[in-house]
């Protein structure tokens, strides 16, 4: 490729991009991805850290240590959930979706830490994984609010197997069965009062971007637990106690 073809195709970007009105959002996406794939490199040592910091207190007995990897699993996703929200929130406010992307978040998380669901083994791998899945959201979001239809179907597919399955019971967490038990109770009620809060909205004719994040919080929280149950990443009732 000569630098000819290679001027050609970048004043092809910035003629795409300008037309689009697109293209300072673009310089500013691209210095996002920059940081993200710097402090993504870094994500490693707070695992580490955790480590250190649960070892020491199970060495000073102020944790049990069959209890130690559950602190560990706990502390990190804590710290996980910190760099992530916060990421999430900046790429909006980019892509001026901050208040549709609230909405998304609180019925994530809320639904989430009930469900459980799939999680990868490394820190990292699991930021990027939710910032390209934010990406995504924020793609498929203005398509599927087109397509009403094709949302709530999908949306009440989600409910129905949220509703059947209820909680993951992840191998860090390695939840007791009464533990289990109120976790699907709670997962069953969270994800029923979602589904009428997003009916509600569509019967008051809300905005559907609102509707559509709101709707793929609970789609992506049952896509995760499926993932989970066909990966089995999970602790069977005859592997507790």
């Amino acid at each position: 490729m000569t630098i000819e073809h290679l001027l050609q195709a970048n004043h092809f970007f910035l003629s795409f991009s300008a037309k689009k009105g697109h293209f300072l959002q673009w310089i500013l996406f691209c210095k996002q991805i920059k940081v993200i794939l710097n402090l993504a490199g870094g994500i490693t040592m707070i695992e580490k850290i955790a480590d250190d910091l649960i070892g020491q207190m199970t060495e000073a007995r102020l944790i049990d240590k069959e209890m130690e990897a559950r602190y560990v699993y706990v502390f990190i996703c804590w710290i996980e959930k910190f760099i992530t929200v916060g990421s999430i929130i900046v790429i909006s406010l980019m892509f001026h979706k901050l208040l549709p992307t609230i909405f998304f978040l609180v019925f994530f998380l809320e639904l989430r830490k009930r469900t459980g669901g799939y999680h990868l083994d490394k820190f990292y791998r699991c930021y990027l994984a939710s910032i390209v899945s934010y990406l995504v959201i924020v793609i498929i979001s203005e398509k599927l609010s087109e397509h009403p239809q094709w949302l709530f179907a999908i949306v009440l597919l989600a409910i129905t197997g949220i509703g059947l399955i209820g909680t993951a019971n992840h191998p860090n967490m390695h939840m007791t069965s009464d533990e289990l038990m109120e976790s699907k109770k709670s997962a069953r009620t969270i994800v029923l009062l979602e589904g009428c809060i997003i009916l509600g909205c569509v019967l008051l004719d809300a905005d559907m971007v609102y509707v559509s994040y709101m709707a793929i919080a609970v789609i992506l929280c049952a896509a995760l637990l499926c993932i989970a149950k066909i990966f089995k990443q999970e602790v069977r009732e005859n592997e507790e106690g």
